[in-house]
């Protein structure tokens, strides 16, 4: 494992189920006298089952996906800001496929489309990657991408469309919220 990683783990670990802060303030800036952006640790969903396309009569289950952004306190937001992937496969069948999230600021405004790639994990393993990120308050899951899932995946080798994998979602960040009605939102409704 990376020196990065191992580090990231470890204060992940120590902190617990704290709250994590940057220090680098909610718009950035380095201790521009703003507040400090806190990820709260009870946002976002665990455990949220996303189904495959309704044609799919026999789903594959026991695959998760978890994404879990933090914050190194005192530390300017870029610098400090990492987005953990982590794809488990605990179903009987080997997988490899992407998924595309979108983050959003507190103002829901667009930081970024993270694509996050399972890689080809056969049954019980797992895959992880460590991106630098904007922290972000809100996220959607694309389900639009025509190469990402639930429309194409691998199973087993061969290619799959729809793809018939059921994920199993856990985030500490919100989805975005739909704009209220009569409301010009600056971002496209969630989509999850």
């Amino acid at each position: 494992m990376s020196r990065l990683l191992v580090s990231s783990l470890v204060c992940l670990l120590s902190l617990g189920g704290t709250a994590f802060a940057s220090g680098g303030g909610e718009g950035g800036g380095e201790g521009g006298g703003k507040p400090a952006a806190v990820i709260d640790s009870n946002i976002g969903v665990r455990g949220m089952v996303l189904k495959p396309a309704d044609v799919i009569s026999e789903p594959i289950t026991g695959v998760r996906l978890n994404i879990t952004q933090f914050s190194y306190p005192g530390v300017p937001e870029r610098a400090a800001c990492r987005t953990v992937i982590r794809v488990e496969n605990d179903s009987s069948h080997k997988v490899a496929f992407y998924s595309l999230v979108r983050t959003f600021d507190t103002a829901k405004e667009a930081l970024g489309t993270w694509m996050t790639p399972s890689g080809e994990l056969t049954p019980g393993q797992s895959g992880e990657k460590l991106y630098s990120c904007k922290l972000a308050r809100y996220m959607v899951l694309d389900r639009g991408a025509a190469g990402g899932w639930p429309n194409s995946c691998q199973v087993d080798g061969e290619e799959r469309s729809p793809c018939p994998i059921q994920l199993t979602l856990d985030v500490n960040i919100d989805f975005l919220p739909a704009p209220a009605k009569g409301e010009t939102g600056k971002a496209p409704a969630a989509k999850h």
